[in-house]
């Protein structure tokens, strides 16, 4: 394929900028831009070593260093030269201004790592991982990018597919020779059916984990007005994100932030006091406050210690941890259970203990080293076998045709996440996510 180029650092003045030429023709274009220094020997001479040179992008020049990446070695399974100059917005510029003259085009959004799927260096799911990585924002969202980049969850799919596929040549068998095979091949498809939906189902089991992962966990604080909500927001994000004020009703909206505890991203939100109000506009603070404790990972309940009258507050959530807020001004000592937490945002007492307390949601679903699924791609794949394998079982008592169509849409379901089954759209559509260079 005609050779692709592309800056692959970000936007900006740094240290070193790298420019990216792959494809059939990326030493021509080399040649064309780049002399190695003290040696007449030519960059396809001296594969994977980093050649000192002079980089000539027509109106100036650069001193750089050039690697040449044959094609067996390289990530998107083509000749692949790379290039090392001064990261100075105008040299990178002039820089692929100069490769595109030379014979290359501008490489597409994800094209470098295109190639590499189309080259069949990775899978469809490991290079989603690509992306996950590059757009991770905590330790925990690296990991699980990195098991998804690195095939983990490739290679368990590959199997459940490989096993539904060996279903399918047995069903098959029946069709071509009934009288033969019927009596020994579907008495153990029973079972080889429910292997592989267990197996799905144990893959879906880890979606809300994943979830976790990726995105964060999502903390809403929640409670009656002057609670105190706002003041241990800020106090958790260690930052005056929301404005504190005596005032009640002060908060009509929603409030976000986030920090990472625990290696885990911890999305709070801020909401506003929930009471009984003539106020229009604080009564829909109040709607969405109850909206978003109803979607809550975990809602943190502040009670005010030091206010007789502060009820609690029925809350439509799965898992709700009461904080007594205040506790400063009180006696008030917090039973030792949990989900109950004695803090008091003024002084920070409590306030890391319960940073601990949210981060540690994600260790309970967590599998030490195992696959989470962290994509709606993939989980809405998987429900989707998951249908299919469940409806091939109930038609196992009935016509071999309607078992191997619900086997195949099984195997297409969960060939989507890997590729071997996916359409040009959908792959078209999940390259479209990257950045150009990448």
């Amino acid at each position: 394929m005609r050779a692709i180029a592309a800056i692959s650092t970000p936007v900006g003045a740094g240290g070193i900028g790298i420019l990216r030429v792959s494809g059939e023709d990326a030493l021509a274009v080399a040649d064309a831009i780049f002399i190695c220094a003290g040696s007449t020997r030519p960059l396809a001479e001296t594969p994977l070593n980093m050649r000192f040179g002079t980089f000539d992008a027509g109106d100036f020049k650069d001193k750089g260093y050039a690697v040449f990446f044959p094609a067996a070695r390289a990530y998107a399974g083509e000749d692949t030269v790379e290039f090392y100059l001064h990261g100075g917005v105008r040299i990178m510029q002039g820089a692929l201004d100069a490769a595109l003259r030379a014979g290359a085009r501008l490489a597409e959004r994800g094209e470098f790592t295109k190639r590499a799927y189309l080259a069949g260096r990775l899978s469809l799911a490991d290079a989603e991982g690509v992306a996950d990585m590059i757009g991770a924002e905590s330790a925990a969202a690296l990991r699980a990018a990195y098991r998804l980049m690195d095939g983990t969850l490739s290679r368990e799919i590959d199997a459940i597919c490989d096993l539904v596929g060996d279903i399918i040549t047995g069903l098959e068998a029946v069709l071509d020779y009934p009288e033969e095979t019927e009596d020994e091949v579907l008495p153990p498809l029973d079972g080889q059916i429910k292997d592989a939906l267990a197996r799905v189902d144990a893959l879906l089991a880890t979606a809300d984990t994943g979830r976790m992962a990726k995105h964060g966990i999502t903390a809403v604080l929640a409670g009656r007005p002057n609670a105190g909500k706002s003041s241990l927001m800020n106090a958790l994000l260690g930052a005056d994100r929301a404005i504190v004020t005596d005032t009640p009703g002060t908060t009509r909206d929603t409030i976000e932030g986030s920090f990472e505890c625990d290696g885990v991203r911890i999305n709070l939100v801020d909401t506003a006091g929930i009471r009984e109000s003539g106020d229009a506009i604080e009564s829909e603070g109040v709607r969405r406050a109850l909206a978003a404790a109803e979607h809550a990972d975990v809602v943190l309940h502040v009670v005010d210690t030091t206010a007789e009258d502060d009820e609690e507050v029925l809350l439509d959530a799965a898992r709700v941890f009461t904080v007594r807020n205040k506790c400063d001004l009180t006696s008030y000592k917090c039973p030792r259970m949990y989900g109950c937490f004695a803090v008091s945002a003024k002084d920070g007492t409590g306030v890391e203990e319960l940073r601990h307390a949210i981060a540690a949601l994600y260790a309970e679903g967590k599998t030490a080293d195992g696959e989470v699924i962290t994509s709606e791609r993939h989980k809405d794949a998987l429900y989707r076998a998951k249908r299919a394998l469940e409806s091939a079982i109930e038609s196992l008592d009935g016509t071999v045709d309607l078992t191997l169509v619900d086997l195949s849409e099984a195997y297409d379901a969960l060939g989507e996440i890997t590729g071997k089954t996916a359409t040009e759209d959908v792959v078209d559509a999940i390259f479209s996510k990257f950045c150009v260079g990448k």
